[in-house]
């Protein structure tokens, strides 16, 4: 092995008589160069992607969420909060009701999804105040409720938080209600002052609006009764052993899920997103390998000659082989390392400096984030070693089989 990659190192690095070859050469190199960065940048992408998304999606669903397992609320009981406190896996839970309702302000009218949620909301969910851009993270004070809306919501509608001289007007369908004739007869109508904004995505930012829980629930006419028990657990790497725990506690009348369940067709894109996008880039590296194939061809070719007189000293014919397909591998690793290392720079530079800004006035993220994983860079390696492996068998199997016939000529 030592004899075949020390010709392969000489072959690589010598300048050849045909300057055609030199160039075949460099472009089959940086084929594999920007292939290789390209497969690094863009699974790192997606790295930060998903945490972005993932942290984004944490404001809004909890580690985990129960649920009824029919109907749409559940009575909020004395007995069900000692079944809660009894389990350890919980740090804190807080009972949650959300509605579509119709907002009003001044001429201007929404449909929204209104989330009445109480007092230890904002301790199963602590990282809201990173997504508050106007006002105060109020909810409830000297017995005077609070609304905190989302930004898209508040530009519909034409709001302004720190300019706000009316309340909101919030309408709620009457549940006993047979007449639609008039607003009046068909809802209930509260109102409400805006104490702040948030912005996290178009998605909620445009959607919910966050009230205490009191309020929505005499609003709506569900007294003592919540749609969702949202959870923050003391260990989240527990997850699986927390929810054995709250079924067994809670029994079938409740529906138990974790944060992927909640969201498990937006992980299950996420992921297939990722790896479809990684797939379509190894194909374009296969295309960009046959520059390997031209390239060795050529390097057989001009050294007909020297095969010839190592197979003459006793060279084996599967050493000929070992060695152009060292020579071939020698050029998609030198191509792919300073891939890696430009990948590796960049992805530092997007993290430190900010190279690609993230496109979207409503995200707090002002470029797209990136996250390196050596998980990632083992999985490019392996896949550019197997593509050059591959490509250079096929030149490096043909010129040993014309040693014998082709190549002793030359002696």
């Amino acid at each position: 092995m030592n004899l075949e990659l020390r010709i392969a190192k000489r072959y690589l690095f010598s300048k050849k008589s045909t300057n055609a070859i030199n160039i075949i050469s460099m472009v089959s190199g940086l084929a594999m160069l920007f292939g290789t960065a390209a497969l690094v940048l863009v699974l790192s992408v997606f790295n930060g992607l998903e945490d972005l998304v993932k942290s984004l999606y944490a404001v809004f669903y909890p580690d985990v969420a129960v649920q009824p397992a029919s109907g749409k609320t559940f009575e909020i009981t004395q007995e069900l909060r000692q079944q809660l406190a009894a389990i350890d896996y919980i740090e804190a839970y807080s009972f949650t009701l959300t509605e579509n309702a119709l907002l009003e302000y001044a001429d201007r009218q929404h449909i929204s999804t209104v989330k009445g949620v109480d007092a230890s909301y904002f301790k199963v969910v602590q990282k809201f105040d990173t997504f508050m851009v106007e006002g105060a993270k109020i909810l409830e004070q000297d017995s005077v409720s609070y609304c905190l809306m989302g930004v898209g919501v508040a530009q519909k509608l034409g709001f302004n938080v720190a300019q706000a001289f009316r309340p909101l007007e919030i309408y709620m369908p009457k549940k006993t209600s047979s007449s639609y004739a008039s607003m009046e007869n068909a809802f209930n109508k509260s109102y409400i002052t805006a104490a702040g904004s948030f912005a996290v995505s178009d998605e909620f930012d445009s959607k919910y609006v966050f009230v205490p829980l009191t309020f929505f629930q005499a609003l709506t006419g569900n007294e003592r009764r919540a749609s969702q028990l949202e959870i923050r657990l003391r260990n989240p790497l527990r997850t699986e052993e927390a929810i054995q725990a709250l079924k067994a506690a809670l029994g079938n009348q409740f529906l138990v899920k974790s944060r992927f369940e909640q969201n498990e067709v937006l992980y299950k894109i996420l992921k297939s997103e990722k790896w479809v996008t990684f797939a379509i880039l190894v194909f374009i590296m296969i295309i960009a390998s046959f520059n390997i194939i031209g390239a060795l061809s050529m390097l057989i070719l001009e050294k007909k000659k020297d095969v010839a007189t190592l197979a003459a000293l006793g060279l084996p014919r599967h050493k000929v082989v070992r060695l152009f397909l060292l020579e071939g591998i020698l050029i998609s690793a030198v191509g792919s390392a300073i891939g890696m290392l430009l990948a590796l720079i960049l992805c530092v530079l997007q993290q430190q400096v900010g190279l690609v800004p993230m496109p979207g006035a409503s995200f707090l993220v002002q470029y797209y984030p990136v996250k390196m994983q050596w998980t990632d860079f083992a999985a490019v390696a392996a896949v550019v070693m197997l593509i050059s492996i591959v490509a250079a068998y096929l030149p490096a199997r043909k010129a040993a089989a014309s040693i014998e016939k082709e190549y002793l000529q030359y002696l």
